[in-house]
């Protein structure tokens, strides 16, 4: 074999072999990385992911607004207890003001009785009076007859009368005498009859005074029944209201019960459903890690959402919005020292965005979730640097810092929940 076959030949064995190592490295490769595929974690679509969010998200609604309902449930529970509790007191109280009414017509009947021992001793009072008016008028009446019979007899005997007063003398010492003693006669009986005059009088008088007395005495139980009228009237009231307040307080404890079993049912079931809505959001951030992503970050892991030269303008927390007045604010507003409008917004851990568009009040707005129960709400944005199902890393910009929707000026409203429910963003920092 010549020279020129002999290199023919060896060219030919190489091309050979080049060709055979060229297939089983091809080979090899391939099988490597279907090996790879099999033994490591499926991929997430996009489709995927927005699927479980979804799911977490509606389950995270169906979540508060069973919570929702459970804290109505709560409010009118303690409405309810209130009411009761307002009704127990009332009855107190007229309970008390009953005692009281008792008490006083209790008080009024013995000043009643009173009176009418009173009235009944006057009463007496006056009839005995009555009697020696009567008798002191027997006497006048038969001491005032006496004195007439005398001075009848005398006017009729005229001086014969008094001649034998003087025949019948036996010395001008008995005459004398006996002219005195018809002088005196008369003149007792005549002061007799003035002494019992006059003593009639003052009877007279002091039985009027009696009779006054007594009229006054029953004018005073005439009030006194009137006032215990109006007692007894007060006290039937009192016990009506009170039989009414029974039935309010038994109303309100009826409903207290009822919306304190409706709430620990709501709760019941809003616990089971947060059980449900963490299962589904755990799934969530499970594509996260499957992503590369890193969901369980300290406090002071989280990046910052804007530049560093940051200052805040509204605080977490009640405050006055220019807009609707006294109200609880969600988030945070951020505003730069310079260059605000147009700033970017940075992702502040690893996660999706759910959301990237016009949200009411807050304008541009983006919202995302980033694990361990968190998600994020930026808004007012004057733009996007993300879309809707977009996986973010921490750090990267996702927009930029504007003053659109329910805005005074250029700021970034920054929100996060957790769990559904707002907390204050600077307790991640």
């Amino acid at each position: 074999m010549n020279n020129r076959n002999r290199y023919s030949l060896i060219l030919v064995l190489v091309i050979i072999a080049a060709l055979f190592s060229a297939t089983f490295i091809s080979s090899f490769a391939v099988s490597q990385e279907e090996g790879d595929v099999s033994q490591g974690t499926k991929a997430v679509t996009q489709e995927e992911y927005d699927a479980a969010q979804k799911a977490a998200k509606e389950a995270k609604a169906a979540t508060e607004a069973k919570r929702k309902e459970a804290k109505e449930a709560a409010k009118k529970a303690a409405k309810a207890v209130a009411n009761f509790e307002d009704a127990e007191k009332q009855l107190e109280k007229l309970s008390g003001e009953i005692e009281t009414k008792k008490i006083e017509i209790s008080n009024t009947e013995a000043k009643i009785e009173t009176k009418e021992s009173e009235i009944e001793v006057k009463q007496g009072e006056i009839e005995a009076k009555k009697s020696e008016m009567e008798e002191k008028e027997k006497e006048i009446e038969d001491q005032n007859t006496a004195l007439n019979d005398r001075l009848v007899a005398m006017y009729k005997s005229g001086n014969a009368g008094m001649a034998d007063v003087i025949l019948n003398s036996e010395s001008v010492e008995d005459l004398l005498s006996n002219v005195g003693m018809v002088h005196r006669i008369l003149e007792s009986d005549e002061k007799l009859l003035k002494k019992l005059q006059k003593d009639y009088k003052v009877l007279k008088k002091f039985k009027k005074e009696l009779e006054e007395q007594h009229a006054v005495l029953e004018g005073e139980q005439m009030a006194l029944e009137e006032e215990q009228m109006v007692l007894e009237d007060q006290q039937i009231g009192l016990e009506a209201k009170e039989a009414e307040t029974e039935e309010l307080k038994k109303k309100y404890k009826e409903e207290a019960d009822k919306m304190h079993a409706m709430q620990a049912q709501k709760e019941a079931e809003a616990a089971e459903m947060a059980a449900d809505a963490l299962r589904k959001q755990q799934e969530a951030e499970s594509m996260i890690v499957s992503a590369g992503g890193k969901i369980d970050m300290a406090p002071g892991e989280y990046a910052w959402p804007t530049q560093s030269n940051w200052e805040l303008s509204d605080k977490y927390g009640w405050r006055i919005c220019p807009f609707h007045g006294k109200e609880f604010h969600n988030g945070l507003d951020i505003v730069l020292t310079s260059g605000t409008n147009g700033s970017p917004v940075y992702a502040i851990a690893d996660g999706y965005i759910t959301s990237a568009s016009w949200y009411g009040g807050y304008g541009n707005c983006i919202q995302y979730a980033v694990g361990n129960g968190y998600s994020v709400l930026c808004g007012h944005l004057s733009g996007y640097n993300c879309k809707e199902g977009q996986y973010v890393t921490k750090g990267s910009v996702i927009g930029y810092i504007g003053s659109t929707g329910a805005s005074t000026g250029p700021h970034l409203h920054f929100t996060v929940f957790q769990e559904g429910d707002t907390i204050n963003p600077l307790s991640l920092y």
